[in-house]
């Protein structure tokens, strides 16, 4: 009985570093789905046996996983695997990964693959409305920028890729791409400010508008190429 207890637990932690290890052995347990979105992680005494730490070292690991949004702490009650990333430690996260030490070309590559990956996605589930609400989208920029209204037409520039996004109608993605999209809405205002550029922007907003409507899998990674040339230069401005 106590081996069969101990092959279904947690493997016990030893050596250095044990928070850290407490951490990355729990984190494990909810990829691998041991622990489940929203379920009740087992008591302290429980986890202190398993992993065969100390109490203080438990509490510790407890205390990272809440601030990084990984487990909720409810007092009187339990602790229990979050059913919702926190928005704002997710996006730290990726302002780590994705700005401090990459490249304008590392970016623009990222980006890239991003967006190829979203449009194929939007193309699947993409209803007549959502099709309407993006040419909605490109006309509004058009009469923005024609306004003299720069920085609203690039913020209808930035929401149309937001909208392409929800057209995925997928939380994960949806949640890492605007993660993504936030440290690159900068560059995209930049990048719609004179008139040959903001042609070039409408222009390419179209295209991708039309790749969504048609289905056109083949000229994806054609046009994606193209509505990031002059965006690319401006990514880290």
């Amino acid at each position: 009985m106590a081996n069969s207890v101990l092959t279904n637990s947690l493997k016990p932690v030893g050596g250095e570093s044990v928070v850290d290890k407490t951490i990355r052995r729990i984190i494990e347990a909810i990829s691998d789905g041991r622990y489940e979105i929203g379920q009740k992680l087992p008591n302290e005494y429980e986890l202190i046996s398993e992993l065969q730490i100390s109490r203080n070292s438990l509490r510790e690991a407890m205390r990272v996983l809440s601030t990084l949004g990984i487990v909720e702490i409810r007092r009187g009650d339990g602790t229990y695997v979050c059913d919702q990333i926190n928005p704002s430690v997710f996006d730290s996260i990726i302002y780590g990964l994705v700005f401090d030490t990459s490249s304008s070309s590392e970016l623009a590559e990222l980006r890239q693959a991003l967006d190829e990956t979203m449009i194929k996605l939007a193309m699947k589930k993409a209803t007549d409305d959502d099709i309407k609400e993006l040419q909605r989208s490109i006309d509004n920029m058009e009469i923005l920028f024609k306004s003299g209204n720069t920085t609203a037409a690039s913020n209808e520039d930035y929401n149309f890729h937001i909208k392409v996004v929800d057209i995925c109608r997928n939380k994960l993605f949806s949640r890492i791409i605007k993660g993504v999209y936030q440290f690159f809405r900068h560059s995209i205002h930049v990048n719609v400010t004179t008139e040959e550029e903001f042609a070039h922007a409408t222009e390419n907003h179209t295209d991708i508008l039309n790749l969504i409507k048609n289905k056109d899998e083949e000229r994806i990674a054609e046009v994606v190429a193209n509505t990031l040339r002059s965006w690319g230069d401006k990514v880290k401005e």
